[in-house]
């Protein structure tokens, strides 16, 4: 269906359009440059940051309730020539509780965790993973 509408008709609703343009994207950044797929779930979402030099993508898959205090929240996380899948769990009040990435290409019988290699390169670069999770990641996520 066409509608024709008047010039003067057109500047009055102008800023009505350009506004629903937005709404109807399925691509836009956050607040902090994270890319965002999707308007109501989610999932797709990812997140970047920079530890030790190098950069850490994290990309969210979905969440579970485990019980009426703790959700997991599953997500891939690409970082020094690795992809990790894991899970990082929170309380209902947002405070991170646990993390938990296990590589996905690394060989069978070997433990290459996210958190261990982290840790090897150095404890502030795990405190510093985690600090991002707390305060970009996860209020993000809540939302």
């Amino acid at each position: 269906m066409k509608i024709i509408i008047t010039e003067s008709q057109y500047k009055r609703i102008k800023h009505l359009l350009e506004q629903s343009v937005f709404d109807d994207e399925e691509y836009r950044n956050d607040d902090y440059g994270n890319e965002s797929y999707g308007i109501q779930d989610k999932e797709g979402m990812v997140f970047k940051t920079d530890i030790g030099g190098m950069e850490l993508k994290l990309t969210y898959s979905h969440k579970n309730q485990l019980d009426d205090n703790q959700e997991e929240y599953y997500c891939e996380v690409v970082f020094y020539g690795d992809e990790f899948f894991g899970v990082f769990v929170i309380d209902k009040r947002g405070y991170l509780i646990d993390v938990d990435f296990p590589s996905v290409i690394s060989e069978v019988g070997e433990d290459v965790r996210l958190q261990n290699v982290l840790k090897d390169m150095g404890n502030e670069y795990y405190y510093q993973f985690e600090h991002w999770l707390d305060s970009e990641v996860i209020p993000s996520l809540m939302d």
